[in-house]
C-alpha cells in the first residue's frame, strides 16, 4: 500500500495473482447486478459524507450549514440498509428504477478541493444495465453534467470520479478472480478514551462482496491445528470488513503497528476453496508501514 497508503492490493488466494493501484480516484460506485446499491468512497477524507433533501431540486439548495445537516456514510460492512443512499429508487416494472424525487450533496472533504468540495446530484434511473444521473456544483442552478453510466456484470461496480468527470478504472480483475483487497475505508470506532463512537478513515481489508466469506477466530484455536473438518463446522459471514483493520494494533510504546496474534481467519472464496490465514506483519523489510505480510494455507 505504501507509506501513505497511496496504492489498494488485491489478491486471490487460489491462484496467488495481486495487483496493485492508486486508492481514491473514484467518488461513487454503481453496482453491476440487480441490487441498484451506489456506494461512496469514505475513504478519501474524514469529513466525507452525504445529506439529502426531498422534493428539491438544483436551484433550491445552493448553499449549506455543514454543521446543521445530517451527513451520512456507507458502513463498511456492505448492507444494503447501511450505505449513504440506500432507497434511493422506487420500482417501476421488470428492468426500470425511478430515483426518487431527492437531491443529493456529496461533502467530499478537503478543502483543496476548492468549487468541487460539494458536489450536488440527482439519481434519475437505472434501465437496460445504464444508470443515469446529473450532478453539478453546490452553486449551479441547474445540472451541469448529464451522465449515463453501463454497468458490466464481470465487475462488481462502475465507478464515477467528480474530479475527472468521467468513469474511471478500478477494479484489476473481474468479479470472480479476487477475493480481498488491501484499502482504506471510514467506520465508527469505539474510542475509549472519549468513551463515545467516532468515524476513523482506516487502512484494512474488504472481500470481495460477489463470492467470499470469512470467518474470525479470535483465540478459538491455535493456526497450527486448524484442518479442513474444522473449518467446515465453522459459521462465515460476507460482511465486508469482517477482516477489517483490528489484526493490526497500535503499540505507543514502540511507536509502530503490531499484528494481533490472536486473530487467525477461514476464507472460503467462490470456487468452494476453504484457506487459513493470519498475519505475521505490516512492515516490509527495511521498516516501512504499509506492506502487509500474510501466511496463509489451502485447507484439504
Amino acid at each position: 500500500m505504501g507509506e501513505n497508503y497511496a496504492n489498494q492490493l488485491w489478491f486471490e488466494f487460489s491462484t496467488q495473482k495481486s495487483a496493485s493501484n492508486p486508492f481514491g480516484l473514484w467518488d461513487l460506485a454503481f453496482s453491476c447486478d440487480e441490487s441498484n446499491r451506489i456506494i461512496m468512497n469514505t475513504g478519501k477524507h474524514g469529513e466525507s459524507g452525504i445529506t439529502k433533501f426531498e422534493g428539491k431540486d438544483f436551484r433550491d439548495v445552493c448553499q449549506i450549514d455543514v454543521g446543521k445537516v445530517n451527513w451520512n456514510y456507507d458502513n463498511p460492512n456492505g448492507a444494503h440498509d447501511s450505505l449513504a443512499l440506500s432507497g434511493w429508487f422506487n420500482s417501476n416494472g421488470p428492468g426500470k428504477v425511478i430515483g426518487k424525487d431527492v437531491l443529493y450533496i456529496l461533502n467530499r472533504g478537503a478543502d483543496t478541493l476548492g468549487a468541487k468540495k460539494f458536489i450536488k446530484f440527482k439519481i434519475l434511473s437505472k434501465e437496460g444495465g445504464v444508470y443515469h444521473f446529473q450532478w453539478g456544483l453546490l452553486t449551479d442552478t441547474t445540472p451541469a453534467n448529464d451522465i449515463y453510466i453501463r454497468i458490466n456484470p464481470e465487475y462488481n461496480f462502475a465507478y464515477y470520479s467528480f474530479t475527472f468527470e468521467k468513469e474511471v478504472y478500478n477494479e484489476p480483475f473481474t468479479n470472480s478472480n479476487w477475493d480481498i483487497v488491501f484499502t482504506t475505508y471510514k467506520q465508527t470506532v469505539y474510542e475509549e478514551s472519549f468513551g463515545v463512537l467516532m468515524p476513523y478513515v482506516l487502512r484494512g481489508v474488504l472481500i470481495n462482496p460477489k463470492n467470499v466469506q470469512v470467518c474470525e477466530l479470535n483465540n478459538k484455536i491455535a493456526y497450527e491445528k486448524i484442518d479442513l473438518a474444522y473449518a467446515q463446522t465453522q459459521f462465515y459471514t460476507g460482511f465486508l470488513n469482517e477482516i477489517g483493520y483490528d489484526w493490526k494494533l497500535w503499540n505507543m510504546t514502540a511507536n509502530k503497528y503490531t499484528v494481533d496474534q490472536n486473530k487467525v481467519y477461514l476464507i472460503k472464496d467462490g470456487k468452494g476453496n476453504l484457506f487459513k490465514m493470519k498475519f505475521v506483519d505490516f512492515y516490509d523489510d527495511q521498516g516501512r508501514k504499509g506492506f502487509p505480510k500474510m501466511a496463509w494455507e489451502l485447507l484439504k
